[in-house]
């Protein structure tokens, strides 16, 4: 997003750069040229006028604002008077950085009636940008309204607008405008500098408490501007889902963790969720890994309850290690897939992904699974740690359709794998 001095400036440039023939040949013809070629100019004003001029050049802004306003003081001033002495005092007084004055001279450029066509849409947006400025969010919001009317917005109008809205509570329009800004801001190839954006529009929805697009908000911003502060409201958003049953929300929370396990964004209160879910998930191998890195950091206490704990984790990961032999050969001897899947998890959860890929394969071709969702998820987790990122997003897009129920997740694990 463009810094508010930038965005001042830019608008600027296009109003100076708009300004008529008549406007730039005050600006820059003799005195006597001007007397002689402008009508309606009177050799007074043109002096000051052209005085203010040679000011501006050795960079003397404010002594070219006082001799500008002398001009003005030779009132009533002609059309052309008034539009060249206005439109230099607008390009001196931004020189001198002297808001206030920038827009007391648009309106009054306004005010003529004067102003009209591409010039008055210039106007208006440095009005607008002037105002943001000056936090004259209410005047700045309304004036953007304004230039929309007069043929649309920019995508830094809408981003203005949109931060506008923000800072007036005004978050259910904030919501819109911001939708426009990032579509605008995608369509022009700028996509992945929307992060700031999306975090607008993240808490626009949670104010609304509209929940279903802040969470598809929040998995943009994933995508974008992955950090743990994101990461920390995805996965309490998921966690406090009334929607989610008891059977579907594990499987949701161990495949959030481990995105956010694998991209380093988990945060202290994560490790012993993660590990309890594990546990949960028949997967003893990621809580012990989650038990030991959260005690190491000081997530998680060293306490008699959680050294048992992870003492009884470690068992059954030696248990899985002790069975899985037995276990793999009976499940190859079987014709339904079951069995395979909880090989793949035994694999998974030892951190062999390349045979938890392969017993999942095995699972899926034979069919016959309870939740086949799951698995293709284990699978397509399995693959993205073992770098195949393709093979990945078709099992991801496979645990979609197998399940509904897990498709945001599924969808947030695809969006993520390169």
């Amino acid at each position: 997003m463009m810094s508010k001095s930038s965005k001042f400036r830019a608008s600027l440039l296009a109003t100076l750069m708009a300004l008529p023939f008549a406007g730039i040949a005050a600006l820059t013809l003799s005195t006597d040229a001007v007397a002689q070629s402008q009508g309606g100019w009177r050799k007074e004003v043109a002096e000051k006028l052209q005085a203010a001029q040679e000011a501006a050049k050795k960079g003397s802004f404010n002594d070219a604002i006082r001799l500008l306003k002398e001009a003005k003081a030779k009132a009533p001033l002609s059309p052309q008077e008034e539009q060249g002495v206005n439109e230099y005092l607008i390009y001196a007084a931004s020189s001198a950085r002297d808001h206030k004055l920038v827009l007391a001279t648009v309106d009054e450029r306004l005010a003529t009636g004067r102003v009209t066509g591409a010039d008055l849409g210039r106007k208006l947006r440095l009005k607008a940008t002037t105002q943001y400025s000056l936090r004259d969010y209410r005047g700045a919001a309304a004036t953007f309204n304004q230039l929309s009317s007069q043929g649309g917005l920019t995508g830094d109008d809408l981003t203005l607008l949109g931060t506008c809205q923000i800072q007036l509570h005004d978050f259910r329009n904030a919501a819109t405008t911001l939708e426009r800004a990032i579509a605008a801001k995608d369509k022009s190839g700028a996509g992945a500098k929307t992060g700031p954006l999306l975090e607008m529009l993240n808490s626009a929805y949670f104010k609304t408490g509209n929940d279903a697009k802040r969470l598809q908000t929040l998995h943009r911003q994933m995508a974008v501007a992955p950090k743990q502060s994101v990461f920390k409201q995805l996965a309490d958003v998921y966690e406090k889902d009334p929607a989610l049953d008891l059977v579907v929300k594990p499987v949701i929370m161990i495949n959030i963790y481990r995105l956010g396990a694998s991209r380093g964004l988990l945060s202290s209160e994560h490790y012993a969720k993660y590990a309890e879910t594990a546990l949960d998930m028949s997967s003893p191998g990621e809580a012990v890994a989650m038990l030991e890195k959260g005690m190491a950091n000081g997530a998680i206490k060293k306490d008699d309850r959680n050294n048992r704990l992870l003492a009884d984790a470690k068992t059954q990961v030696e248990r899985v290690k002790a069975t899985l032999p037995t276990m793999e050969a009976e499940a190859n001897a079987i014709a339904a897939g079951e069995p395979s899947a909880k090989v793949a998890t035994a694999y998974f959860t030892l951190k062999n992904y390349s045979k938890a890929s392969e017993a999942a394969k095995r699972g899926v071709n034979k069919g016959k699974l309870r939740r086949p969702g799951d698995l293709h998820m284990l699978l397509g987790v399995a693959l993205v740690e073992s770098k195949k990122g393709a093979e990945a997003k078709n099992a991801f897009k496979a645990a979609a359709v197998a399940d509904p129920k897990i498709r945001s997740v599924a969808d947030l694990w695809s969006s993520l794998t390169g």
